[in-house]
C-alpha cells in the first residue's frame, strides 16, 4: 500500500532521497552511491567487493505483492529499503525475499546488513 503515491514506485513523500544519501555515504563499508533512477528510488550501493542494487520506497506495509510489482519495474534487485519510520514490511515478504537472496530492511537494518556477505539473512538486534 503506497504512502504518498498511488502509482509505482511509491517514492519518497518529499520526492527525494537526500537524507538516505547523506547517511549512507558515511558508512564505512560504502565506497560510492550511484543514482540509477534516482527519481524512482533506484540506486547502486558500491562496496569494496560488490555492488548492491537497491530500491528505496515508502510503502505503509511492503508485502509480497509490492515486491512482485517492484520486480516488474526493476530487474535484479538486491535489497528493498523502507525509507520511513512510519512504514514497514511484512514478515512474509522478508522470508519470501530471503529465499531469493534479496534483503528487505528498514534504513537502520540496512546499515547493519551491508556489513555481512549474506546481507539478506541479517537479523535486527531487536529480533535476536
Amino acid at each position: 500500500m503506497p504512502a504518498a503515491n498511488n502509482d509505482f514506485p511509491w517514492m519518497s513523500y518529499y520526492g527525494n532521497y537526500n537524507s538516505f544519501k547523506r547517511k549512507i555515504k558515511f558508512h564505512d563499508k560504502v565506497v560510492n552511491i550511484v543514482d540509477i533512477e534516482a527519481s524512482n528510488g533506484l540506486f547502486d550501493i558500491v562496496q569494496k567487493d560488490r555492488t548492491l542494487r537497491v530500491f528505496i520506497c515508502e510503502c505503509y506495509c511492503f508485502g509480497v505483492a509490492e515486491y512482485e510489482e517492484a520486480l516488474g519495474n526493476f530487474e535484479n534487485l538486491d535489497a528493498i529499503i523502507i525509507n520511513s519510520t512510519w512504514c514497514s514490511y511484512t514478515p512474509d515478504v522478508k522470508e519470501y525475499c530471503k529465499e531469493q537472496r534479496v534483503g528487505v530492511f528498514n534504513l537502520s537494518e540496512f546499515f547493519g546488513a551491508i556489513n555481512l556477505l549474506n546481507f539478506w539473512n541479517y537479523i535486527a538486534p531487536s529480533e535476536r
